[in-house]
């Protein structure tokens, strides 16, 4: 006899408590992602101070060779030259650091106390790979963007109303992809997956974890916006509280994609790092 179909009372409670469940795991990683910080705060923060001012001075160097640039302060080649660097710097610092932090912060989950040696240690490859991820993201959610604008300018000329719904559309799909894709920084760097391997593994993923991945997604994004929202609203030094919620969202990261990837990978996985 074939099992009868499950009412909607009847899906609608599984899917609570797959909520439920996936509050409680997200509640887990958290908790271990900040004891993992804790075991080398003033390193980790450190850290992330040097990574960041490196990007910063990238930036400023950018944009001052452009300001230059659009004025013909200096020479063409110059300015360029400029540009290009700072944009090297600020690219290869960002790499940098977030490579390290996940070293760091997979040491720490295993128990151990980084040394700063472990975290500035530079890794070409996975960097490499890293970017590779990082530019695919881009390039979807400039199509996305693209896309959506365009659809929204097209509707708009029979009624102006319409153009929301290809928005919507467009802001649904780049907040899908940043749920599915919220691995992409372990899997590219610790997994050694390509570009393309990453993304895939990304949705294989959603099936089975989906709740997990969204609850984790929302809880990292309050962690990170926590000290920006402080400073709009209090005063702007406040934005330094990104030194703490920057590797405190990398060590919950890590101990949720850990939770997640079974025993075999991550065993596997652990020396990649």
């Amino acid at each position: 006899m074939n099992p009868e179909p499950r009412g909607r009372g009847a899906r609608l409670a599984d899917g609570i408590r797959e909520g439920l469940a996936a509050i409680q795991a997200v509640r887990g990683w958290l908790r271990q992602g900040r004891r993992a910080y804790l075991r080398a705060p003033w390193l980790f923060s450190g850290f992330t101070l040097m990574g960041g001012s490196a990007q910063l001075l990238g930036q400023a160097v950018q944009n001052r060779a452009s300001d230059a640039l659009a004025v013909g302060e200096e020479p063409v080649t110059v300015s360029i030259g400029l540009v290009l660097a700072g944009l090297v710097l600020s690219v290869g610092s960002l790499l940098w650091l977030n490579v390290g932090l996940l070293r760091g912060a997979w040491i720490a989950l295993d128990g151990r106390t980084p040394q700063l040696a472990e975290l500035v240690r530079w890794q070409t490859a996975a960097m490499g790979r890293l970017l590779g991820a990082l530019l695919l993201l881009l390039l979807l959610n400039l199509l996305i963007l693209a896309t959506a604008g365009l659809a929204a300018g097209l509707v708009s000329l029979i009624h102006p109303l319409l153009a929301l719904v290809p928005l919507l559309i467009g802001g649904t799909l780049l907040v899908a992809l940043f749920v599915t894709q919220i691995f992409h920084l372990p899997l590219a760097v610790a997994g050694g997956l390509s570009p393309v391997a990453t993304f895939r593994h990304g949705r294989i993923l959603v099936p089975s974890h989906g709740w997990e991945l969204l609850a984790l997604s929302l809880s990292l994004v309050l962690i990170v916006l926590l000290p920006l929202g402080l400073a709009l609203l209090i005063a702007w030094p406040l934005a330094a509280g990104l030194l703490v919620t920057w590797p405190l969202a990398l060590c919950s990261l890590t101990a949720g994609y850990q939770g997640i990837v079974d025993a075999e990978d991550r065993g596997s996985l652990a020396g990649a790092v």
